[in-house]
């Protein structure tokens, strides 16, 4: 994955997040320069949502919210919804 743009003014870059002894993989969300969420893509067969993502945490307006999403796309356009006054659109 590396660091590309998902949605407008958004960037990810792969990171593994240390939850669980070895880590999880995860994606840093940028918007612009600032870090504003931390996403975990799930593994656990319990529940259904293996391959989801996670919301393990937010800054700002995000700060204590958890989440989960189907897929990374989903992830992104909701933490531009709920980070800034204006929706985010997503990139042609």
């Amino acid at each position: 994955m590396g660091k590309e743009e998902i949605a407008r003014g958004f960037s990810l870059s792969e990171a593994r997040i240390g939850t669980v002894e070895g880590g999880e993989s995860g994606v840093l969300v940028w918007k612009s320069d600032q870090l504003v969420a931390v996403l975990t893509q799930i593994d656990e067969e319990a529940y259904c949502t293996k391959g989801k993502w996670f919301l393990e945490t937010g800054f700002g307006l995000l700060s204590g919210q958890h989440k989960n999403f189907d897929t990374i796309e989903e992830a992104v356009r909701w933490v531009g919804r709920y980070t800034f006054a204006e929706p985010v659109p997503a990139v042609d």
